[in-house]
């Protein structure tokens, strides 16, 4: 699961999803959703916005990926490789024509492996609370 989940990440950093690509997707969506359109404003605005939650969602799925498989209670080592994954995919599309590699974009794929492990951590720990209410019966 880790590798297929790092081949996603990998084709995410190619041209397949320049913001150019990925605005058909979204600009389709936002027809939908107001046919009567929006400001060209309102459209870049959504546009980043469901862009950035993409690499926010991506690496809280890969820090649980990671967690749940071959890292588990290491959950630091988890995150440390979700940091040097985000650096080298943004390092690398430095180098690919119409991408750009950017520090905020390592900074969101790392605060959604952070929630990852919030929320990852927040459901173990409620099933562990669980697990001592029965055994105090």
């Amino acid at each position: 699961m880790v590798a297929i989940w790092v081949v996603v990440l990998a084709l995410m950093s190619t041209q397949i999803f320049t913001f150019t690509r990925t605005w058909i997707y979204v600009g389709d969506a936002l027809h939908l959703v107001f046919p009567g359109g929006v400001s060209d404003t309102t459209q870049w605005l959504t546009h980043l916005i469901v862009r950035k939650l993409a690499h926010f969602g991506a690496y809280a799925i890969f820090f649980l990926v990671l967690i749940i498989g071959p890292l588990r209670g290491r959950p630091y080592w988890a995150l440390l490789i979700c940091l040097m994954l985000a650096t080298a995919d943004e390092t690398h599309q430095l180098f690919v024509p119409g991408r750009t590699g950017s520090p905020w974009d390592v900074a969101i794929d790392f605060t959604g492996a952070m929630f990852g492990y919030f929320f990852h951590y927040g459901i173990e720990g409620r099933r562990l609370s669980d697990a001592e209410i029965v055994e105090r019966r």
